[in-house]
């Protein structure tokens, strides 16, 4: 059954998409504007998305650069963030104890996660089902969002961020990269001046991550200044560390928002834990790309087991005809999961007056499966031509 645009019709069956999005009066094409709010995203975290996620945050509003708390891993300075200060708790997502990297030596993960092997996960590694052909439902772990929060930014223009952010499961503790930049290849960031919050563009791991109880995360993060220093090649460090997430007692599929806090700023980690759920990886192939001045550029986000949270998977310039975009993305099965596709011009007379973008949109809708590969063709007016297949699996552990 097909879903209406504004989400109250019963979800459809495997594979089964939206209506597409409706042709204006002067075009005969599929180009619109986007009126499916419940997919209208900000592209930034500059001032005007101040009030996002403020439901999450707590409270009361949320700390201002000047008042950010701020701690080293010492002891006594996380417990005075997680449990003294009662502002931590009513002015943003609640804390989370940051413990100090690995360095060598003892460390607290070592035993369950092998903190001292940083070899990296890679789709070559990730396997076929751990019990042959025997599938079972898995309890993953899906990263919604990360955001720096509380750092000034006095240089003019965007901060360039570098660095990593990857995950550990009890499976096969090795590096699950969900961030990656080094610092020939920063990424260059909003950041909202009043309360120092900035948006990271996560990639796709290599396979989804099992959280039966916990699941570790390691980052380290910098902000490359305008000089490096010889004795700081990767820049100054935002912040580093590591911290577990663990769930003993859910039945149910829920959404966690924490942060942590380091010496210049904080990490903040929003994630899905799914019960019952299998992994999508999602493949997008370019087929054509519309003679477009100034180029064009494309979006695809994601949303999963009846969550209204969206999920940024890819956004910026579209790749070259023939390309392929992987993604994975944890899926609840007898839940729909959800793909919308998105391109516009990248230059558009539009931008900054009252009428909206010009783009064309669609949104496909799934039945998870332990197996299996569903496949639909994409297009998207003059901008784009896709293929666009989301491959089933069930690892089983």
């Amino acid at each position: 059954m097909e879903i209406e645009e504004s989400g109250a019709t019963p979800g459809p069956g495997r594979g089964k998409k939206r209506p597409p999005s409706p042709s204006t009066p002067d075009d005969d094409e599929s180009t619109t504007s986007i009126d499916d709010t419940e997919w209208l995203v900000s592209d930034s975290d500059s001032d005007s998305e101040e009030g996002e996620d403020h439901d999450n945050q707590g409270a009361n509003d949320p700390f201002t650069v000047d008042k950010f708390p701020t701690a080293t891993c010492d002891h006594e300075e996380q417990i005075n963030v997680l449990y003294i200060d009662p502002e931590t708790r009513l002015r943003g997502p609640l804390p989370i104890r940051r413990y100090p990297p690995f360095r060598g030596g003892y460390h607290l993960f070592c035993a369950d996660y092998k903190v001292n092997d940083k070899s990296e996960l890679t789709v070559s590694s990730a396997g076929d089902c751990f019990n042959g052909s025997r599938c079972r439902p898995m309890q993953l772990f899906q990263l919604v969002d990360i955001k720096i929060a509380g750092y000034r930014h006095d240089q003019s223009g965007h901060a360039n961020i570098s660095g990593s952010v990857a995950m550990r499961d009890t499976v096969e503790p090795l590096r699950n990269y969900v961030y990656k930049r080094d610092i020939n290849n920063c990424e260059a960031i909003s950041v909202n001046q009043k309360t120092g919050v900035a948006r990271l563009s996560f990639t796709s791991p290599a396979r989804v991550i099992s959280m039966v109880n916990r699941v570790l995360i390691e980052f380290e993060l910098y902000v490359r200044t305008d000089a490096l220093p010889e004795d700081k090649p990767k820049g100054e460090c935002l912040i580093e560390g590591c911290t577990e997430f663990s769930d003993f007692h859910e039945s149910k599929s829920f959404i966690q928002h924490r942060r942590m806090y380091g010496e210049r700023c904080a990490l903040d980690v929003k994630y899905m834990k799914l019960i019952n759920a299998v992994e999508a990886r999602v493949e997008v192939k370019v087929l054509h790309l519309g003679a477009i001045v100034g180029g064009i550029n494309m979006k695809l986000l994601a949303k999963t087991a009846g969550f209204d949270e969206v999920i940024r998977l890819f956004r910026g310039v579209a790749p070259e005809p023939h390309s392929i975009m992987t993604f994975v993305v944890a899926a609840e099965r007898r839940k729909n999961f959800d793909l919308y596709i998105e391109a516009a011009p990248r230059d558009n007379p539009f931008v900054g007056k009252e009428k909206s973008m010009s783009c064309s949109w669609r949104v496909y809708s799934f039945q998870p499966v332990f197996h299996g590969t569903d496949e639909e063709e994409v297009k998207l007016g003059e901008f784009a031509e896709l293929s666009l297949k989301v491959i089933w699996k069930s690892y089983g552990f």
